[in-house]
């Protein structure tokens, strides 16, 4: 597809070291106009700065139709990278993705990716995952919880099955955590181990869950019996009491 029929931004950042080859291509992507201004930027500071990119965007196409590319790793020095509004993106996401040693947000909602696998555990530097409104299958993977600088988690809107993993509660960075779950076919009970956090957002409405809500933490404090309700049999404070 034509460079100009890809709603992409890419930010542009300077160092001192000069583009790593893998780049090149990316560059040449660049509009015309855009990349030449880019260049006389550099000539304006009367020295060569080269050039990163660290944020990587695809925003509202829905003439896009591919999946995510395995090559999207060969821009080391992401820190974003956001699919978003793409109902035609479709495929796996990429296990490429580990090499991207820099990522801090991992955005690609309101897609048609489908799967989901532990490899994204890989990425210590995330610390924001939003995987909602994708078609995600399969069971949440245990191995999020080693990302210790994780403090955002939604998985809403997807298809995913399964309990909701007991490692969930020693998220490293418990303070002020959000953790989103809804609308997908979650069952088991809800671990007692997440009292353990301090839940900012706490969603677990329109899943299959079964069971007393586990009493304490920030489960009650902060959250009202909608992010509860329409699941198979919860009960419990904010919910009706367990008969």
């Amino acid at each position: 597809m034509e460079a100009q029929k890809l709603s992409f931004f890419l930010l542009l950042l300077f160092s001192a070291a000069l583009p790593p080859p893998s780049l090149i291509s990316a560059k040449e992507l660049c509009n015309f106009n855009d990349k030449k201004v880019l260049f006389q930027i550099m000539e304006g500071f009367g020295t060569d700065f080269g050039w990163k990119v660290n944020s990587f965007y695809i925003r509202y196409d829905p003439d896009l139709k591919s999946t995510i590319p395995s090559v999207i790793a060969n821009l080391p020095y992401q820190e974003i990278l956001e699919f978003h509004k793409l109902p035609n993106l479709v495929g796996t996401i990429p296990e490429s993705i580990t090499k991207l040693k820099h990522l801090s947000f991992l955005w690609i909602w309101w897609t048609n990716v489908t799967g989901f696998s532990d490899f994204i555990s890989k990425i210590p530097s995330l610390t924001y995952i939003n995987l909602s409104f994708n078609n995600l299958t399969g069971t949440i993977p245990p191995s999020l919880s080693v990302l210790d600088n994780v403090n955002y988690v939604d998985l809403s809107r997807n298809k995913l099955t399964g309990p909701i993993p007991e490692s969930f509660g020693s998220f490293k960075l418990g303070s002020n955590f959000y953790l989103i779950q809804s609308h997908n076919e979650l069952s088991g009970s809800i671990p007692e181990s997440l009292t353990k956090l301090t839940l900012q957002n706490f969603n677990v409405s329109f899943n299959k869950l079964c069971g007393q809500i586990p009493q304490g933490g920030s489960l009650q404090l902060n959250n009202t019996e909608y992010e509860y309700l329409h699941n198979e049999c919860l009960c419990g404070s904010p919910l009706p009491a367990c008969k």
